[in-house]
């Protein structure tokens, strides 16, 4: 028999009824959601009992487009707003991939809790183990190994066989394990083309970190910067040889920039590059609140929007941020951007991230809205949320 659950309001995302509804019903059955709407029309439609959710905004479960789970063991152990070379400084001097299980299955829990429905991680030595766990967690999930330097990381041999319950979570399309670059700068261009062709051909996401800071600038274009030095230093680069462009023009040259790529931070931009990626088709994803740690300047998230640019966020990982729920993200951007409304600000944690892993994840296509056919997986809109937001 169909539940309905009532909600003071709710912000459905679906075209078919209000950006906010008072009085809201989403009707729920099997996992499955029927129909949504306002109460008295649902409940004329649909017999059933009814669950009282009270004072509160019902939303989508949020997704939370780029996160680091394998470094859930280093919050507040980063310098913060001085820069990225003094962050990378500073987190090098951690033990970096010490994938710590039973934090990553606290921190999963507690995006659950806060309405998470589907998680995007960045593993650079623990994307099995993290695809694990994510699969465990019953979240929707891609776990993405990422290259650096010259060398496929071996989870994207035959990423569907690499554990059981990884297995099975792809097998019901509840999660994925793919291969994403770490930077334009850090990988070299053949490994980054050799990884998109290996998505494209399994029809999986790509990621990759794009114009996140200066140095990324200043090592394309002249092949200069200490964090350059600092990574010939460690290792991860040899003979490097600057191809003299920036990041996005970098990116498009090298047949990375399509529908299924997702372009994480994009804080340094301009507008021929922004013409660039909407015209790609490619979505950014921005990290407001991480840049901020780092100190490396704001995206704008507007010019995206206007150009027509998918745009999502993520909280990347608690080496940068004070913790995983990407309505952190939301209410900062609410904050930053007064011509943001909050209907479009929820998009970018629900419909727009839903867009685009939904094209590859069939989980994923299932989340985003309250509508008939989507699963019935909800968040409860925080108060400063929507205290920021301009109705």
């Amino acid at each position: 028999m169909p539940e309905l659950f009532r909600a003071a309001q709710a912000a459905p995302m679906n075209p078919a009824l209000p950006p906010l509804l008072a009085d809201a019903a989403v009707v729920v059955e099997g996992g499955d959601i029927l129909d949504a709407g306002e109460f008295g029309h649902m409940r004329a439609l649909h017999a059933g009992p009814v669950r009282d959710l009270g004072e509160v905004t019902l939303a989508p479960a949020t997704f939370n487009s780029h996160v680091h789970l394998e470094m859930s063991h280093l919050l507040g152990l980063t310098t913060q707003g001085q820069g990225f070379v003094p962050w990378v400084k500073s987190l090098l001097a951690q033990p970096l991939y010490e994938l710590d299980a039973a934090r990553v299955r606290a921190e999963l829990f507690r995006m659950e809790q806060k309405g998470v429905g589907f998680v995007a991680d960045i593993s650079t030595r623990n994307a099995a183990r993290a695809g694990a766990l994510l699969a465990s967690s019953g979240l929707g999930f891609v776990s993405f190994a990422e290259a650096i330097g010259s060398v496929v990381p071996p989870v994207a041999e035959d990423p569907a066989s690499l554990l059981p319950v990884v297995e099975e979570a792809a097998a019901c399309g509840r999660g994925a394990m793919s291969v994403a670059g770490h930077a334009l700068y850090s990988t070299s261009g053949e490994l980054l083309q050799a990884a998109k062709a290996l998505c494209r051909e399994r029809g999986l996401p790509f990621s990759l970190h794009l114009a996140e800071h200066a140095d990324e600038d200043s090592i394309l274009l002249r092949g200069e910067s200490p964090f350059l030095d600092l990574l010939i230093q460690r290792g991860y680069i040899t003979g490097y040889t600057a191809p003299g462009k920036r990041p996005v023009p970098l990116a498009r040259d090298l047949g990375l920039l399509d529908a299924d790529t997702l372009l994480v931070h994009s804080v340094r931009v301009d507008g021929d590059d922004i013409a660039d990626i909407a015209k790609s088709g490619g979505t950014v994803c921005l990290c407001p609140r991480s840049n901020e740690h780092i100190g490396v300047g704001r995206a704008p998230a507007m010019a995206f929007l206007r150009a027509g640019v998918n745009v999502c966020l993520g909280t990347d990982g608690l080496c940068s941020n004070a913790d995983l729920n990407p309505y952190g993200e939301v209410a900062w951007l609410l904050e930053k951007e007064p011509s943001l409304g909050l209907a479009q600000a929820l998009a970018l944690v629900t419909l727009n991230p839903a867009r685009f892993f939904g094209r590859t994840i069939p989980w994923a296509a299932r989340l985003g809205s309250l509508a008939g056919g989507k699963l019935a997986r909800f968040s409860i809109v925080p108060r400063d949320v929507l205290e920021r937001s301009d109705h």
